[in-house]
């Protein structure tokens, strides 16, 4: 029998292809670009010198920061020197003067300038107030009641001595205590810390604003009553009332030409002199230097700064007898330049720049210690061990 022979046509089976895009770049090839190799943990050595150092590198890189914190926090001031141009400008003075010995009835404050402009006793904007021994305002002279007699102390005459005048049974107050020592031709400012009709008013604290013209003059603290006669500036008081001294004990508190303004310091703010004896005359010479400054936010403020040089001297030459009249004077003159002091802000990359420089200077100034003192020490060990 013959068999029919059956032929295999299915072939192969069909083969199936997925394609899957390039090929992707292998994270080796990014390593090659890492300038930071690594040590690994079992190769690392610790040691306490490295320990301390790190420790000081951290303290050391917070206070840097904090302090150039600060500095960004803190606006740039930038100076320019001009000419003034400005004109009819008007100087307001602020001034805050303690006189811990002086009682304010027996002073004036006035302001003269160049153009022979006066202002005499300045009041309103200007005040003095009567301070006690302790600096504190006072509350006033005490007031004798209905027959009360306050003694007129050393002003009575001596028993048997004949007056041309009844003189007084009793000072009542401190007025007419001193009243009564004039009349008698003797001085009283050695009685007015210890009179119970004046000891509760021994000071005077001279404090405000003086708006004056822009041209060279002075404001001054002095001893008398003020005024303008023929066209000049005096003062009257009776010179045997300080034959026996004026104290111009004085201390400055605040001394103002114009508006404060960062950076503007005044150099006489604080200044604190003391007399002991005598009557003097104080003189403070200041060269004005008009200021222009402009902040931040556009804000303009003209004001001046100032630099001061001081005289002093006894004018009580002898008894009975001047030589200047006690007091404190402020003599002021103006420079004809300006100067514009302008705020910009630090940009936020400068800032940057140098936190990053000190974390880097520190970080390169720890590592080449660590380094001296590792090698060190092992080099010293090693020698001890031979």
């Amino acid at each position: 029998l013959n068999t029919p022979t059956v032929a295999d046509t299915s072939g192969p089976p069909p083969v199936t292809m997925n394609y899957r895009g390039p090929p992707s770049s292998s994270p080796s090839s990014v390593k090659r670009f890492d300038v930071y190799s690594k040590v690994h943990d079992d190769y690392r050595i610790k040691t306490q010198s490295g320990g301390m150092i790190s420790l000081a590198s951290i303290c050391i890189m917070g206070l840097l920061f904090i302090s150039e914190l600060r500095n960004y926090l803190q606006a740039e001031v930038i100076d320019h020197i001009i000419v003034d141009t400005t004109l009819n400008q008007k100087l307001p003075i602020g001034l805050n003067i303690t006189f811990p010995r002086i009682r304010c009835d027996e002073v004036s404050v006035d302001t003269v300038d160049s153009t022979g402009e006066n202002q005499v006793d300045i009041a309103g904007s200007l005040v003095k107030l009567n301070l006690d021994f302790n600096g504190a305002p006072s509350k006033g002279d005490p007031v004798a009641k209905e027959g009360e007699c306050f003694s007129c102390l050393e002003a009575v005459p001596e028993p048997g001595e004949a007056t041309e005048e009844p003189p007084r049974q009793c000072c009542n107050s401190c007025a007419e205590l001193k009243e009564a020592y004039q009349d008698f031709g003797i001085p009283y400012f050695h009685i007015l810390d210890t009179a119970p009709q004046c000891r509760n008013s021994v000071g005077c604290q001279v404090h405000g604003d003086v708006l004056v013209s822009k041209v060279g003059g002075n404001v001054h603290v002095a001893l008398g009553k003020s005024t303008v006669r023929d066209g000049k500036h005096v003062h009257e008081f009776n010179l045997r009332d300080v034959s026996d001294g004026f104290n111009t004990s004085h201390t400055i508190h605040r001394l103002e030409f114009g508006a404060r303004v960062p950076g503007v310091e005044s150099p006489l703010e604080g200044t604190e002199k003391i007399v002991l004896k005598g009557a003097y005359m104080f003189h403070y010479y200041i060269k004005l230097v008009p200021t222009l400054f402009k902040s931040a936010s556009g804000e303009t403020v003209y004001t001046h700064q100032y630099s001061v040089t001081g005289n002093e001297k006894n004018v009580l030459v002898r008894q009975g007898e001047l030589a200047g009249l006690p007091g404190v004077f402020l003599v002021y003159e103006f420079t004809p330049f300006m100067v514009q002091k302008t705020e910009k802000d630090v940009p936020f990359t400068h800032f940057l720049i140098s936190v990053c420089a000190i974390i880097g200077g520190v970080f390169t100034v720890a590592g080449l210690l660590d380094a001296i003192l590792y090698r060190t020490t092992k080099r010293l060990k090693g020698k001890s061990n031979v």
